[in-house]
């Protein structure tokens, strides 16, 4: 066999190669997921936020990081059997550098365990199965997510709180977490307090939320592909925009 004809299937061999990896590739079902929220606050700047999101191989959150007027916070969560156990805090003024979520047998989680400084705290957690509401009580006082059929968030109340918030959900229309899996510990640790934020983290369009006296209408835009790429939270006196910055990632 002459060297030219060696080099002649070494080029056939390799563009076989090359077809096959391509054909691997396009064969593999892909998704949209969000990478980037920035918000923008319409009278005040200094609320602006940017949060990056950073995904595992099996397209659950990683790391999540904010980025505000004090500077950045990142946080990176750990899993088992394909739940949150825990987060490791780093850049927060406050807070725990630890929390750890507990479940029971069923799955369901049932305490979070926060480490500050060495110290351990346990906020024992009930879960109603015919509210669908997870409970964390905090001494005397308490707060609960309400979740719908797919766990999907639709109302937070809190003792800290004087209303409760709640979502009206769009069934027909995706949202933009609406390719990751529901984690009540992203509740928990994220959207009680800052829901808005991260968009409740919910895999179903929000269309409206209410909150005490107080009616917000969300107008969501999306793109060619579907996607939500901003949405726009109008009020007296103020408003502010979420625009959002998707990956497409392989489902597995």
């Amino acid at each position: 066999m002459t060297m030219k004809t060696i080099q002649k299937l070494l080029v056939v061999c390799s563009s076989i190669f090359l077809l096959s990896c391509s054909s691997d590739n396009e064969s593999k079902p892909q998704e949209y997921f969000p990478t980037q929220i920035n918000l923008t606050d319409f009278t005040n700047a200094v609320n602006n936020k940017t949060v990056s999101i950073t995904y595992n191989d099996n397209n659950t959150i990683s790391t999540i990081e904010i980025e505000d007027n004090n500077g950045i916070k990142t946080k990176q969560y750990s899993y088992t059997n394909g739940r949150i156990s825990s987060v490791t805090n780093t850049g927060f003024l406050s807070g725990p550098e630890t929390r750890n979520f507990i479940y029971n047998s069923s799955g369901k989680l049932s305490s979070i365990v926060d480490i500050t400084s060495g110290s351990t705290e346990t906020f024992p957690i009930t879960y109603n199965a015919s509210s669908n509401t997870y409970t964390l009580l905090d001494g005397t006082d308490s707060n609960t997510v309400t979740v719908d059929a797919s766990n999907n968030p639709t109302q937070y109340a809190s003792t800290f709180i004087a209303s409760d918030l709640i979502l009206t959900l769009d069934s027909s229309k995706k949202g933009v977490f609406k390719n990751l899996k529901p984690q009540i510990a992203l509740q928990f640790d994220l959207a009680l307090f800052s829901g808005h934020l991260f968009y409740f983290f919910n895999q179903k369009q929000i269309n409206h939320f209410q909150f005490g006296v107080q009616d917000f209408d969300l107008v969501n835009t999306r793109d060619a592909n579907g996607n939500i790429t901003s949405v726009v939270l109008n009020f007296t006196g103020g408003g502010n925009q979420l625009d959002i910055t998707y990956q497409k990632r392989n489902l597995y």
